[in-house]
């Protein structure tokens, strides 16, 4: 398609249309609503008989969604719209045998006076691009707590799933780019190939399609689909976003093989590149594995193990220019302000953190109702350092994992929450 531009910004999308067997399989819409105007990415992996595909019909449920039903707040109306799409994509797979949505995929954008709230189900990319580097936005959400890294939370996969939801609005700026994706091949991409692209002066619409050409050949018949919005006339100049999770760059194998399949494919130069990762290959194995320059010596100590534990003890305060081994600092405390319809269910799935740990919070006496509910629009304090999210508390995430608080948190008392302020023991 060609660039589109509005009041505030210009934007064009991609869709693998053009690959046989592939039609209809993803798709891209923008469209404007009475919450603010809408950009989507959706793509399924499973052709469906009908007159619609599995991604036209998430397509066509969220903007019926957005278009008569306006809740007041835009982060909701985005999660509410993917709340409903999944329902109705469920029910429909239900009912009919014939339709299988498989692993469906989809990215939901809307941006009001300025801010940009998002929402999305399966394997989707949100990237930030301010001009000089790329943010990402959006985190993996798993089917589960113990799933795999290609276990993705797929649209329609389950009646009563959750979306993942930005913890805040971008506030973008002047130049800034938002590009929004579904499918396996855009996390692929190289950020320095991916800024190269962005940062070049050519129109938007070239932009995607460059893009499109950057996808890994494992990837490149996938239903990928992707729409890039640049932001312009804007009233804000502070930028403010929540960054997500950065995907994995590729590996050494896996950028020879992309060079190995990239034009001309001379039978020469093709067998040289070959030869060439395997001589790499194998000195990154001989230097890892082999290669051993001395002997291993082993020293044995002369002083008597009991003399030496009993000097130990003998020390009372750290010697001068010695400095104490520490750990560091546990995230800090994020609010958050109940919506409606908000359960402990679905704030854990959001923080990851046991209702135990909110509800006997200093911070939160008496914000709850007689059942220990939270009350609807009452600001609470979530404390993170008792998450089990490794994107929320990288550094203690293992100690609240499900095998040690529990599937239902049945473990974490008083007792569990002395041990776990232990873990964390003196700060920077």
């Amino acid at each position: 398609m060609t660039t589109r531009k509005l009041k505030n910004f210009e934007f064009a999308g991609f869709k693998h249309s053009e690959i046989p067997n592939l039609e209809g399989l993803s798709t891209f819409d923008t469209f404007e609503t009475p919450n603010g105007f809408v950009f989507l990415a959706a793509g399924s992996d499973q052709p469906v008989e009908g007159p619609q595909q599995v991604s036209e019909i998430i397509s066509e449920r969220v903007r019926y969604y957005l278009e008569n039903d306006q809740p007041g707040d835009p982060m909701e109306a985005t999660r509410n719209a993917l709340v409903y799409a999944n329902g109705y994509i469920f029910e429909k797979a239900r009912k009919e045998t014939g339709f299988k949505p498989g692993r469906a995929s989809v990215i939901c954008v809307l941006v009001q006076a300025g801010k940009a709230y998002y929402t999305w189900f399966g394997e989707v990319s949100l990237f930030l691009y301010t001009g000089k580097r790329r943010y990402p936005l959006n985190w993996p959400v798993k089917l589960s707590d113990t799933s795999n890294d290609n276990e993705f939370l797929y649209l329609g996969q389950n009646q009563m799933a959750e979306p993942g939801v930005c913890e805040q609005a971008l506030v973008p700026v002047d130049g800034d780019m938002l590009f929004l994706g579904t499918g396996p091949g855009w996390n692929g991409i190289r950020e320095k190939n991916f800024c190269g692209i962005l940062s070049d002066s050519m129109p938007t619409h070239t932009k995607v399609q460059r893009m499109a050409q950057m996808i890994a050949p494992e990837h490149a018949e996938a239903p990928n689909t992707a729409l890039l919005v640049s932001f312009y006339n804007l009233d804000q100049t502070d930028r403010s976003f929540a960054a997500g999770e950065a995907p994995a760059e590729p590996s050494i194998i896996e950028r020879l093989r992309s060079k190995i399949d990239e034009r001309p494919k001379s039978s020469i130069v093709k067998s040289v590149l070959i030869a060439v990762g395997f001589i790499i290959i194998a000195y990154m194995v001989y230097d890892i594995f082999l290669f051993n320059p001395t002997k291993p010596v082993r020293v044995v100590s002369e002083t008597p193990l009991a003399q030496v534990t009993d000097s130990i003890s003998e020390i009372s305060e750290p010697a001068a220019g010695i400095v104490t081994e520490t750990k560091p600092a546990p995230p800090a405390d994020i609010q958050y302000t109940v919506r409606r319809g908000d359960t402990w269910g679905r704030i854990y799935q959001q923080y990851e953190v046991c209702s135990w740990f909110i509800r006997n919070h200093t911070q939160n006496a008496g914000k709850f109702d007689s059942a220990d509910n939270p009350i609807l629009n009452t600001i609470i304090i979530i404390p993170v350092k008792y998450s089990g999210s490794r994107r929320l508390n990288p550094n203690y995430y293992k100690e609240f994992t499900t095998d040690k608080v529990g599937n239902a948190c049945q473990n974490v008392n008083e007792t569990f929450k002395s041990r776990a302020d232990e873990k964390f023991g003196p700060i920077n």
